[in-house]
């Protein structure tokens, strides 16, 4: 069996594939994602408030951002609608909300955003593993 999650040829062993920005206010889910994605050798930026993290996305650029709604100083869906605005022509990251917010709404407004996925809290590090992996196109 090969290790299709290894990356391609250019990437040096052990080197982290993708980069990913979490989002969360709650700091011991976030360091549960952070470990599990730590694992799938991938580099990991964390913040807890959504003036930072948008600082944090300007100097990274990461492929993915794992983005609460429900954060201290403004909501997930702010922190969005800001990246989306200063795109200046780039590409979009993938996109996955983790909420406590299973409601319709909340659905909705992440169908029309264009996001990757939903996850409704709490969720197990497979369900966010698996769900990275796909946004990331490891699976």
């Amino acid at each position: 069996m090969s290790d299709t999650a290894s990356g391609n040829g250019s990437q040096k062993k052990g080197e982290p594939a993708h980069t990913v920005l979490v989002v969360e206010d709650a700091v011991d889910l976030a360091e549960v994602i952070q470990v599990t994605l730590e694992r799938m050798n991938l580099k990991v930026f964390h913040e807890t408030h959504g003036g930072t993290a948008l600082e944090v996305y300007e100097s990274e650029s990461p492929d993915l951002v794992i983005l609460d709604i429900a954060l201290p100083d403004m909501t997930g869906w702010k922190v969005l609608d800001t990246i989306k605005e200063n795109l200046r022509g780039g590409k979009l990251p993938k996109i996955i909300v983790i909420t406590a917010y299973g409601d319709p709404a909340n659905r909705l407004m992440g169908k029309l955003q264009e996001i990757h996925s939903y996850l409704v809290k709490p969720f197990t590090p497979d369900e966010i593993e698996s769900t990275v992996s796909k946004a990331l196109g490891l699976a």
